[in-house]
């Protein structure tokens, strides 16, 4: 652990000597900052607005049952793990950063423009984390669909891990696509799209901050 926090340390104090790095994962930050600030009201908009329902051949035949606490686990371990390990390389974490602020302004545009109502069978998911940062707590959000963002978040994780814990990462992935469709809280559709947004994003923030 020691060694880590001293690579941690090194690593960070060498890019923090780069100007150019500072005021970039300063804009990260602050660009990341403003989501949660205006994500509760657009959310509480979204969830008021009346939208289409999508046939699913591939729902119609998955019946919908409660996986809440599997869904989170795999995400929020996921996440952590992927952090932690971004905090040994700065730029690959400005990279993973700017990438993500991408991702979820896409995210944000393409629920605006694509107004869904839940698909048929969904059981609620409640995120807490999500709830308290995000959405608000005074109504449970089910029309953030298009595209998922869990499906995203793991795209993310793939991408930036490498060797067995990209491969470990790949099969919790397909689980966890698994357990969204058992859930029934996104369209096929929903999930087929994230990573080719989330890719598209990665690649974008590369050339943006010359990763």
């Amino acid at each position: 652990m020691n060694s880590f926090q001293n690579s941690v340390s090194t690593a960070w104090s060498a890019a923090w000597q780069d100007k150019q790095f500072q005021w970039r994962l300063i804009l990260a930050l602050g660009v990341f900052s403003i989501f949660p600030l205006k994500a509760a009201d657009y959310f509480q908009w979204i969830q008021l607005r009346e939208g289409t329902v999508w046939p699913d051949f591939i729902l119609a035949q998955i019946p919908a049952a409660n996986v809440s606490y599997p869904i989170f686990g795999i995400i929020y371990v996921s996440v952590i793990y992927l952090i932690i390990r971004l905090l040994a390389s700065p730029h690959q974490f400005l990279w993973f950063a700017w990438a993500f602020n991408i991702e979820t302004l896409f995210r944000f545009t393409s629920i605006y423009f694509v107004a869904l109502n839940p698909p048929v069978g969904l059981v609620d998911l409640h995120d807490p984390i999500a709830e308290f940062f995000i959405y608000g707590d005074s109504m449970a959000i089910t029309k953030d669909l298009f595209f998922s963002g869990h499906t995203a978040t793991m795209v993310f994780v793939c991408y930036f891990l490498k060797g067995i814990e990209r491969k470990i990462s790949l099969a919790l992935s397909v689980v966890l696509v698994s357990l969204l469709l058992i859930q029934h809280v996104h369209y096929t559709w929903d999930i087929l799209a994230a990573p080719v947004v989330t890719l598209g994003s990665i690649w974008l923030a590369k050339r943006l901050i010359n990763a």
